[in-house]
Order: structure tokens, then C-alpha cells, then sequence
């Protein structure tokens, strides 16, 4: 969300630039197709220029630098500022799900900032549909009209008769004007102007600005503009009449006359608009000379260079984002800002080489290595890429709606690579850093080369007797039932003096990640629970710090307790 509320300011920012440098250069000026195509232009680049980048300029001009530099500079922090809203606002909204202490819940400006952020998606969905229905409802309007009055082909047009007074209008090919006008002298003036309009598809131009409009509903100047837009369609259907040898005179005593019957639908062109004034005085304006064309070859060089800017200043913030790790979304960067599970503290802390490690980033089926997108088949050259030391590890750090289908991808692609000590990264109700290790099975084909025993197959044992099995599924989201169900079963096998056992845990392709995560702690920290209490039995110490400092005393609270637990991916 963050992203695309980023987005829709900086598309607002574009269109009243540009939209500014119409009014002060072009608005007074009769190149009035220049100026048609000018704002339909300008629209255009707004919605689609904060979207590109690309490196136009590989030798630096100082000029030009520093500028882009410190535009791309503040963009870089409005969206770091925007994603941590959003992420803070996320990770409350976790925080207040049962995974913690009992009494531990999220505080009174979490909930708000929460609120703030689905109030903000809430009001501008609504704005869009009541603009999409705004739109909708004019076109079933017009087609409700030409199916319930008659009406004939005059010169490639269709003329709709109305019983009504109304000013005449056009939309598409079909004009709309009153019975009583049809055999007046007038009517071929009114013809010739919406033949303009039909020809030159105006209507085309405004279905398209009402449509994008609803998308841009809250700044007045997409409104100002299609206002605009209007007004040069006037002017163009005007000009089209007087040079093609109809009085002025006659024809703005026309304009006049069809004053007191002015009707303006959004998505048509009314034979007379409230702006007559305007049109009159347009009409008698000399024609723009070379001090107009002066004025539209600066507005036009104008906008491509702040475009050509904005362009850069995005490939600059593309490159800041890959130096700095920042979670773009425009590059599939989903690192920092991912929404990671929420789970208790387990009191572990990986204490081995982070410089060491590749971190790995998962979030709507997209991957990131280090703050670059990658896809599943370019894990191995990334792998082979970072020369890790035979102990590395890889960080894990996956979104905690993010289907288990994927991440299930990605980590058969490390085993392929040999790479299988996995950091699985979360986050405490209290902000701290929650760090899980966890060790993949080997590839057939990999432990055959190693020479790495063959794994048993468990269900054959426990069929002849010689293996006990807990089978739990990770999408079933029993969280602290779990532990005390491991807990429970790992402690008869120690009463029966029997380590032949194993905890199955199984997810399937639509388990989500935090179901898959949290689940599997709890199991985890059934087994941690075992050997905190054997450690303080044997050594009356803690096992974290046995575990960190001291392997022999380590080695010996686990004796004839494996951490028995085999992840069966379907």
C-alpha cells in the first residue's frame, strides 16, 4: 500500500506541473489540436513516468546530477518513511493475534495507526467506484436515449430526435438534438459543428480522461483538466465552422441562442457550454504567431526534460535501493519491509559470521537475494556468485501471508545447491528479533555423492514396530497445544529409555508461511523446554549458555534426546 500511495502523490505532482505549465504557456494560445493532444499527453506521462526508469545518461553532468540527486534523494525518503508506517501499522496488527504471553496486546497508537492506513484504502476505493459508477451510469443514460427516440443517417451521422428542449450534444457518432430544431435554418450549422466532434473522436478522448480520472478522484486538477479538454474541443469544432464558410455573426447568435437550454454530461458534446464567452472571444483572437510557437516549442521541451528527469531521478533511487537494501517494490526488493511472522521470544541468538550468509527475501511469490530480485533458477549462480564459506548460512526472511507452495521452491533449490542451513527470521510482540535454525534434508542425489547415510524411511519402521511417529499438521495452527503434544510424547519415549522416534510435521502448498513458522517453533520449543530442564538437572545451568560456550555439557544434555523432526513437504 505504501507503494501505491507513493505512487498516486507523484503521479498528482506530475499532472499539476504539467498541467500548470498549460495554463501559464499554451491555454491562450489557437493551436487548439496541439493543446487537445498536449493534455491528453500530460496525462499520460503522469500516470506512467513514475513508473520508468532507465540510465539515459552513463557520463555525469553536474548540472544535471546534483539536481537528480537530491530529488531522487527526498523520493528515497518519503518511501522509506511510507513503508515503515505501513510495516509499523502491520506488524501491531500481527502483534495483537495469540502468540505471545497471555495480557500482551497491541497499545492504543498501533490500533490508530492501523485504522489511519485501512481508512485511507477504505476512502479512496470508495472515491474510484462512485466515479467508475458515475461514468457507467452516463453511458447506460445515452444508450437508454437512442433506444427509446427515433432516429435517421444524415451525412454518416446519427441523428437522435428528442421531444424536449435540450441543447444539442453529440457522443460518438450519434448527435442529440431537439425535434423542433431539425427543420430549422440552423440545423445545418449544428450538424457541421458535431460532425467535428464525431470525426475528430472527442468522445473518445473524454471515455478514456473519465475513466482515468477515478483513479486520480482526489486532485482537483484531473477535473480542471478535463474541463480543459472540453473547452479545446469547443474551440476546434469552432474553428472548424467559421473556416468552413459559415458567418461568424449568425453562428455566435446561435451559440447565444442555445444558452438558456444548457445540459453538460460528462462524456458528451454539448452544442453550447457555460464558457460562450470565452468561445466568442476565442473566435475573433488573431491566430497564434511566432511568439506562440515560440511559447509551445519551450512547453514542449519543458515537459520532456522534467520528464527525462523523473525518469532518472528513478534509476538513481533504483540504484540507492540496491546500495542500501531499502524493500522497493518496483524491483521486487521485498526484503526490509517484508511482514514477518509474529512469535515468542525463544531466547536464541545466531551467533555465527552474518557477513558470511546470503539473506533471502519472499514475499507474493517474488524472491530477493540480498536486495536483488532473482528468479528460483538463478538461485544457484547467486549461490555460486557470494563464494560462501562451507558453514554459511541462509537468512530466511519470508512474508507471513506468503504461500508455502513457493517458499517450499525455494528451499528444494538450496538443497539442490547444497546450501541447507537455514536461519528462519520472525519478530517478537515486543519489536526484537525472533532467529530459528533449521537444518533441510539432503537431495537424494546429493547424500548418495556425499556419502551421507540414507535417511530411514519412517513410515516403514513404525510399520514393523521399530519407530514411534507424531504426525502434526503445521496448517492446523495448534501453536502452544503442539508444544505441550511433543513435550508430552518426547518425554514417554525418555521413560522408556527409546530415542526411535520422530516428530512429522506437514504443511500443504496453501498453508501460509507464519502458520508453517509458528507452528513449527512451538515444536521447537518443545524440545528446548526438555533440555532447559536436563541442563539445569545436570548442570544447574542455562541451556543457551551451555549451548554457546561449552560443546561437552552441550552434547551431553541431548544425549539420547535428537530433535527428532522431519518437515514433510507435499
Amino acid at each position: 500500500m505504501a507503494k501505491l500511495i507513493m505512487y498516486l502523490l507523484e503521479s498528482s505532482a506530475l499532472l499539476a506541473f504539467f498541467y500548470l505549465l498549460y495554463v501559464l504557456v499554451l491555454r491562450k494560445e489557437t493551436f487548439f489540436s496541439l493543446n487537445r493532444f498536449f493534455l491528453l499527453g500530460i496525462l499520460a506521462f503522469s500516470l506512467l513516468f513514475p513508473l520508468v526508469s532507465f540510465d539515459f545518461s552513463p557520463t555525469e553532468v553536474t548540472a544535471l546530477e546534483r539536481p537528480i540527486a537530491e530529488i531522487s534523494k527526498a523520493r528515497i525518503s518519503y518511501y522509506e518513511a511510507m513503508a515503515a508506517w505501513e510495516f509499523e501499522a502491520r506488524s501491531a496488527a500481527g502483534s495483537t493475534q495469540a502468540v505471545a504471553e497471555p495480557g500482551v496486546v497491541a497499545g492504543a497508537g498501533a490500533d490508530w495507526l492501523r485504522l489511519a492506513i485501512g481508512g485511507i484504502l477504505l476512502l479512496y476505493a470508495i472515491g474510484v467506484v462512485v466515479c467508475l459508477s458515475r461514468t457507467f451510469w452516463s453511458l447506460r443514460w445515452i444508450w437508454k436515449v437512442i433506444a427509446h427516440h427515433p432516429h435517421e443517417k444524415l451525412g454518416g451521422m446519427k441523428v437522435v430526435k428528442l421531444p424536449q428542449p435540450i441543447s444539442p450534444f453529440s457522443f460518438l457518432n450519434y448527435v442529440f438534438v431537439a425535434d423542433s430544431l431539425v427543420d430549422s435554418s440552423e440545423f445545418q450549422q449544428i450538424l457541421a459543428h458535431e460532425k467535428t466532434h464525431i470525426e475528430q473522436r472527442h468522445s473518445i478522448d473524454l471515455l478514456i480522461v473519465q475513466l482515468l480520472a477515478a483513479f486520480l478522484w482526489f486532485n482537483p486538477v484531473i477535473w480542471q483538466l478535463i474541463k480543459s479538454l472540453k473547452t479545446t474541443h469547443e474551440y476546434i469544432a469552432d474553428k472548424n465552422i467559421i473556416t468552413s464558410g459559415y458567418s461568424l455573426v449568425e453562428y455566435q447568435t446561435l451559440l447565444l441562442k442555445q444558452l438558456i437550454s444548457n445540459n453538460s454530461f460528462g462524456l458528451v458534446h454539448n452544442f453550447n457550454l457555460s464558457f460562450i464567452k470565452k468561445r466568442i472571444t476565442m473566435m475573433t483572437n488573431k491566430q497564434s504567431g511566432w511568439s506562440g510557437k515560440v511559447k509551445v516549442a519551450m512547453a514542449i521541451a519543458s515537459t520532456v526534460l522534467f520528464s527525462a528527469i523523473i525518469v532518472q531521478c528513478n534509476s538513481k533511487m533504483d540504484e540507492s535501493v540496491a546500495e542500501s537494501g531499502l524493500a522497493a517494490e518496483t524491483s521486487a526488493d521485498i526484503g526490509a519491509g517484508v511482514n514477518l511472522p509474529v512469535l515468542p521470544d525463544n531466547g536464541y541468538t545466531f551467533d555465527g559470521n552474518r557477513s558470511d550468509a546470503l539473506n533471502f527475501s519472499i514475499a507474493d511469490n517474488k524472491l530477493s537475494i540480498d536486495g536483488k530480485a532473482y528468479n528460483l533458477s538463478d538461485i544457484a549462480s547467486a549461490v555460486e556468485k557470494a563464494k560462501l564459506s562451507d558453514h554459511a548460512v541462509i537468512i530466511l526472511r519470508v512474508d507471513r501471508d506468503q504461500p508455502m507452495a513457493f517458499v517450499r521452491d525455494v528451499q528444494t533449490e538450496l538443497r539442490k545447491v547444497e546450501r541447507r542451513k537455514i536461519l528462519y527470521m520472525g519478530q517478537t510482540v515486543s519489536g526484537k528479533s525472533f532467529e530459528m535454525p533449521f537444518l533441510l534434508p539432503p537431495t537424494p542425489e546429493n547424500a548418495a555423492r556425499n556419502r551421507i547415510p540414507e535417511q530411514p524411511d519412517v513410515e516403514e519402521l513404525a510399520a514393523q514396530g521399530k519407530m514411534e511417529i507424531m504426525r502434526i499438521r503445521l496448517g492446523d495452527n495448534a501453536r502452544m497445544d503442539n508444544q505441550k503434544m511433543v513435550y508430552k510424547f518426547v518425554k514417554g519415549q525418555m521413560e522408556k529409555g527409546s530415542s526411535d522416534y520422530v516428530i512429522s510435521a506437514g504443511f500443504d502448498d496453501d498453508d501460509t508461511y507464519s502458520e508453517y513458522l509458528v507452528n513449527l517453533a512451538y515444536i521447537q520449543e518443545a524440545f528446548n523446554q526438555i533440555y532447559q530442564e536436563r541442563s539445569q538437572q545436570m548442570f544447574g545451568k542455562d541451556f543457551y549458555d551451555i549451548a554457546a560456550n561449552n560443546k561437552e555439557q552441550y552434547q551431553a544434555v541431548r544425549q539420547g534426546i535428537p530433535r527428532a523432526i522431519s518437515v514433510a513437504e507435499h
